[in-house]
């Protein structure tokens, strides 16, 4: 990851390792950022609102979703790995989707310096997870192993066995998702009356508006079973927290809210960007932007996500029950 030069007034100045004196330093991942605006010429529905409906398909897993807080960890070298067989590549080189172009900067903006404004007690709570993601503790597993619904930003971080579905009508805006058969109903009306805080939902509960063609959602009442981030696979190999990119294990409290902005970039490409708010966890408001939806080929479906089915370790570790006695080690 990129290290940014700091200075101190004193005419102290700290440098990046290696680097000379008077050489440039990197900017700053979200260094410049702006919310982004939307002019491209979009269908309207039949009721005026802006056409955004169909079929997508997320972006890269390869994009970073934060700047660590400590140093760049190297995976260790392991036997091979199953292959792909030349599916991504694939996919990737398809000339009938659309492609958005990959980025390596990472999902968070704001903080400029990418990284997430954690409390303590949520990055002690990130430790704790790293620490025990693999020690077969359920309290520590990822929620999407679990086979949980991931909640909001995290539906929309670009993973393989997710795509997405936007469908309208007047007064909502629906996603389903592939991922765990998630969907969403995004009100936009005003007409419902507010949800009582005690009712907390995996996905929260939403309410939209339009702002030219810009979609802003606001969600809230979140249940503590979801984490913030986290896209690709989760921490393993015994990496340190410290040096975590890909925004696992990131829990927040019950005052947990946040902004969704789904910008169409033009008619194909969707960019989204969100506001974390959450005065418990987070030393102030942090926000992410990525493209993270490419219109699908026209024959693109959604396909039924089978979580549990044939998850021999995921319900034994869950219910303490064997659904096939017969994979018992001897």
């Amino acid at each position: 990851m990129r290290i940014a030069l700091f200075t101190v007034a004193g005419a102290v100045v700290a440098l990046a390792p290696g680097r000379a004196l008077g050489q440039r330093a990197d900017p700053l991942p979200g260094a410049g950022w702006k919310p982004a605006t939307s002019h491209a010429a979009i269908p309207r529905t039949p009721w005026g609102d802006p056409d955004i409906s169909g079929m997508y398909e997320p972006g890269h897993i390869q994009q970073p979703a934060e700047v660590p807080v400590g140093e760049r960890w190297t995976k260790p070298q392991g036997p091979a790995q199953p292959t792909d067989f030349g599916a991504r590549d694939q996919a990737y080189s398809d000339p009938t989707r659309k492609q958005i172009p990959l980025s390596m900067k990472p999902f968070v903006v704001d903080p400029p310096d990418g990284k997430i404004p954690m409390q303590p007690w949520v990055r002690a709570k990130r430790k704790e997870i790293y620490d025990n993601h693999y020690t077969e503790k359920i309290e520590f597993m990822d929620p999407r192993i679990r086979c949980l619904q991931a909640g909001v930003p995290r539906a929309q971080t670009p993973v393989y066995y997710n795509s997405y579905q936007i469908v309208q009508r007047p007064g909502a805006v629906m996603i389903i998702y592939e991922w765990n058969h998630m969907t969403r109903i995004i009100t936009l009306d005003g007409s419902r009356p507010p949800l009582d805080p005690r009712i907390r939902l995996p996905m929260g509960d939403s309410r939209g508006r339009w702002e030219g063609n810009v979609l802003v959602v606001e969600t809230t009442n979140f249940s503590d079973d979801t984490w913030v981030l986290g896209h690709g696979a989760g921490p393993r190999d015994g990496q340190p927290a410290e040096t975590a990119s890909t925004g696992h294990g990131i829990v927040h409290s019950d005052e947990y809210r946040v902004v969704e902005r789904f910008v169409p970039i033009d008619g194909d490409i969707i960019r989204y960007e969100a506001t974390i708010s959450d005065p418990k966890a987070f030393t102030r408001p942090w926000t992410i932007s990525f493209d993270a939806m490419g219109r699908g080929r026209p024959d693109h479906q959604i396909f039924e996500y089978a979580c549990h089915e044939g998850n021999r370790d995921g319900m034994l570790l869950m219910t303490g029950f064997d659904i096939d006695p017969s994979q018992a080690k001897k």
